[in-house]
């Protein structure tokens, strides 16, 4: 059962410092890779037949930060930080990868989780309410969301997320060009916000949740909306209550916009500026998406099944100047319904 000893609020700030990260504690690594060694063995023990050789996999059971830095994954990534919540590897292009827990939003006080791992290294995640309804979430190996669908408590199913369909790529010289920016400066007014988020997309095709965070030049096909109620600290991810009560307008829109529509789905972006290693931000800007995200289910009953977060560093500064700013450090949401490919209702 989950309940507030166990759960993470917005406007606390994560257990561990991302400096360590980065660096890799020599100690704390050895520690880990000793429960990894027996956790190992004691499969091995039970499975005569173990063929799980999944990094990922081990990582979800054990805690993300058992992923050593400088360690090899599947398909010549590197670990360049590996925090228990955040891991982020390098490609062999030099780009960089972060993997976090989806279903950590979904972790609220007064519910009840269970997982189940698969030998192929996917997983199956069901968070039971108190009010019945369930959300299950379906993962691969490499814990990227590959169907989440939500269960109402008389039964009726809505899919959220499907990435199981056949994934068509994407022709980025093709694309529309992108949606002018929804610029609504420093007001959080209600009115602008909704025509903000209900602009419509200039496509007629669909893509996967994947390629949505992962592609730029797709997910301009919405415009963002700058929530600039929000900016962060140098290095923190919190959000003081007295800032997160700012939300209540962009709050109010979406979860009437849910309501409306039980299969809405938001896109919380997160930022950085430039100081501090790029690894160390990438992590820092996918928790600081999380931050507003669980503001939102705090404070203003947004579903968390409908959010997902999304980290981006530092790539794209608001001000496009480097160094110590705050605008950089910034978060933003756009509604990606009409671009997500989906199941329909049933």
């Amino acid at each position: 059962m989950i309940t507030d000893e166990n759960s993470r609020s917005s406007d606390e700030d994560f257990a561990t410092s991302l400096r360590d990260a980065v660096s890799g504690d020599r100690d704390r690594r050895r520690r880990e890779e000793s429960r990894w060694r027996d956790e190992r063995r004691e499969r091995q023990e039970a499975r005569d037949d173990d063929d799980d050789d999944n990094d990922l996999t081990k990582a979800l059971l054990l805690g993300l930060g058992a992923l050593a830095v400088g360690s090899m994954l599947s398909n010549n990534r590197q670990v360049a930080l590996s925090s228990p919540d955040r891991v982020v590897m390098t490609r062999p292009d030099g780009s960089r990868e972060i993997v976090r827990d989806d279903v950590a939003l979904l972790r609220q006080p007064g519910s009840n989780v269970e997982t189940e791992q698969f030998d192929d290294g996917s997983s199956r995640t069901v968070v039971t309410r108190a009010d019945g309804s369930k959300v299950v979430t379906i993962r691969d190996a490499n814990m990227q969301v590959l169907r989440r669908t939500l269960i109402s408590p008389d039964g009726r199913t809505s899919r959220l997320i499907d990435d199981t369909e056949d994934v068509r790529p994407v022709d980025i010289a093709s694309l529309p060009a992108p949606a002018p920016v929804a610029d609504i400066g420093n007001s959080m007014d209600e009115e602008a916000l909704r025509a903000a988020l209900n602009r419509e997309a200039n496509i007629d095709r669909r893509f996967t949740l994947g390629q949505i965070r992962n592609i730029p030049e797709v997910r301009s096909l919405v415009a963002p909306v700058d929530i600039p109620a929000i900016t962060f600290d140098s290095g923190s991810a919190a959000i003081p209550p007295g800032q997160a009560r700012q939300l209540g307008a962009l709050g109010r829109v979406m979860e009437d916009q849910i309501r409306e529509n039980p299969r809405e789905i938001y896109l919380v972006e997160g930022y950085t500026d430039t100081v501090g290693d790029p690894s160390m931000n990438l992590a820092l800007s996918d928790r600081r998406a999380e931050s507003v995200a669980l503001a939102l289910t705090e404070h203003f009953d947004v579903p968390p099944e409908n959010l997902v977060v999304q980290g981006y560093g530092e790539d794209f500064l608001k001000t496009g100047e480097a160094g110590d700013v705050r605008a950089n450090r910034r978060t933003s949401v756009r509604r990606i319904t009409d671009l997500l490919q989906t199941g329909d209702s049933e």
